[in-house]
């Protein structure tokens, strides 16, 4: 018999979580969701979900897309978040997009497993207001990245996370937590390497001027 890739539990409906464990991570989710506030109503998603043929991710009509493998579950598209929960998204409409099942759970998949992962110092980007505008990274992959402040847990301190790069730099003994003045002075004139992240929480890391997978630096009016 197959069992649960967690606890080694048995396993159900095709999925590769037991019921136990399925259930854990879904009260791990609930009490994020709570954390980081907002709401909206069912009328506001049935509008939105009206209004979206296909996947807000990939472009696939929900025709297209394979048949979710749970047969509980009718439809293909789930109800998505733009900045994701586990980054610190708010669960407001505005923050609420049509997915189809699987790059929802692409994009979530691993993130709510353990505990572990959320009771480090992690990213928290629980709003745009987080991300700074005045300027951000183009990457040579075409993406677009802005510096964005992180929450340390210890201590509840949000900043933007600054630092001269190299080995270590990445961390916070080599870092400096500035306000956003600061860190644009810094990063623009004097090339220190700052936290960043894509607005949609897929890519973060600590990027500065002229590393090796940047391309531009793109200066915004705000």
């Amino acid at each position: 018999m197959k069992t649960c890739s967690k606890c080694g539990g048995n396993r159900f409906n095709g999925w590769n979580r037991c019921m136990d464990c399925r259930n854990q991570r879904a009260k791990v989710r609930q009490l994020r969701i709570l954390a980081n506030g907002g709401s909206h109503t069912a009328r506001e998603w049935s509008q939105l979900l009206a209004n979206s043929p296909a996947c807000a991710v990939c472009g696939r009509s929900w025709s297209l897309v394979p048949p979710r493998p749970d047969t509980r579950y009718k439809h293909t598209w789930t109800k998505g978040h733009k900045i994701p929960i586990y980054l610190g998204g708010s669960n407001s409409i505005e923050n609420i997009q049509a997915e189809c099942y699987q790059c929802n759970f692409r994009r979530s998949a691993g993130c709510l497993g353990t505990q572990t992962t959320f009771t480090k110092e992690i990213f928290m980007a629980a709003s745009q207001e987080r991300f700074s505008l005045a300027f951000s990274f183009i990457l040579k992959s075409g993406a677009e990245v802005f510096p964005v402040q992180m929450k340390r847990r210890s201590s509840g301190n949000v900043a933007f996370r600054i630092s001269r790069g190299g080995t270590g730099g990445n961390t916070l003994r080599r870092g400096e937590e500035v306000e956003e003045s600061i860190m644009i002075r810094k990063v623009l004139d004097e090339e220190y390497a700052v936290r960043c992240s894509s607005k949609d929480g897929s890519i973060r890391g600590l990027y500065k001027q002229g590393h090796r997978s940047v391309l531009e630096v793109r200066r915004h009016s705000v």
